[in-house]
């Protein structure tokens, strides 16, 4: 993965491999540790390895999944078998589906080709986030809570007002369970997980009010974005009134400001400017 929630997750997997035991159906044996595989020889490397066992006995390759891979499966088996040679134990995979756009057919947990008596079969564990109960993470290890907000909700309920319900739950455990830095951090996880779930505009009204959102810099990112939207829009339908629609090049110069205090000064000038160039003349 290569998204904003690609540390997030290896990292909380990587610190605390056992809150997942129960959701993702792991080993109990123990030790387990999230293990170091750098598969130079591939363009890209697995998420998470655990390993289990001192010495390692044996160990699981989580693979997280947000969009649609035509070569998932091949990828994950190849993994499979260089972690085995590496470490010569048994190598169990579990793909992560994290949304519905992630899904294919082809998942059905097993891969097999060649001709019998030469054939090769290659099984491997599917979960599919929006078809767990919600509740299984929410009671799972506090590390696992930020995947709840990907889970299934209860029915008969907007999507929006059950994912509050499940982040104020979060917060209520991690406010119990958790030292403030853990708890913040996995906090901001929760956050940038359900920005794959839902809007934005939905995603900062859920988080309203959540005292560790305070200190995200994921949550100010958010609303500062919101407030940019929400300033570029006023500008451009007041400026259509005052001096016509703009032409494509002054629209796309509006739409790439970034800095809401030029924006609020954009909205002091309008009522003095004359065109759409003396506006955006205005710094």
């Amino acid at each position: 993965m290569s998204h904003r929630f690609d540390a997030a997750l290896k990292d909380i997997v990587a610190e605390r491999p056992g809150d997942f035991a129960g959701v993702f159906d792991l080993p109990d044996l123990l030790p387990a540790v999230a293990i170091n595989v750098d598969l130079s020889t591939i363009s890209a490397a697995t998420d998470v390895a655990i390993g289990y066992g001192q010495p390692v006995q044996m160990i699981v390759d989580l693979n997280f999944q947000t969009g649609p891979d035509a070569g998932l499966v091949e990828r994950v088996h190849a993994y499979n078998g260089l972690i085995n040679s590496r470490y010569r134990v048994p190598v169990e995979t579990i793909i992560v589906l994290l949304r519905q756009k992630a899904d294919a057919s082809r998942l059905t947990g097993e891969l097999a080709y060649g001709r019998p008596g030469r054939r090769l079969q290659f099984e491997y564990g599917v979960v599919r986030l929006w078809q767990e109960p919600v509740d299984d993470f929410l009671q799972a290890g506090i590390a696992a809570l930020p995947l709840a907000t990907l889970c299934r909700m209860p029915d008969g309920q907007p999507l929006p007002d059950a994912l509050k319900e499940v982040v104020q739950e979060i917060s209520r455990r991690l406010d119990n369970e958790a030292g403030h830095a853990d708890a913040a951090r996995l906090m901001t996880a929760a956050y940038i997980l359900t920005g794959l779930r839902v809007p934005k505009e939905d995603l900062t009204l859920i988080y309203r009010g959540v005292g560790l959102m305070k200190e995200s810099t994921a949550f100010d990112d958010a609303i500062d974005e919101g407030q940019i939207k929400g300033q570029i829009s006023l500008l451009l339908r007041q400026g259509r009134k005052r001096f016509g629609n703009p032409d494509a090049t002054t629209e796309a110069a509006l739409t790439s400001i970034k800095h809401i205090e030029r924006l609020e000064r954009l909205g002091d000038a309008i009522l003095t400017a004359n065109s759409w160039h003396e506006l955006l003349m205005t710094w």
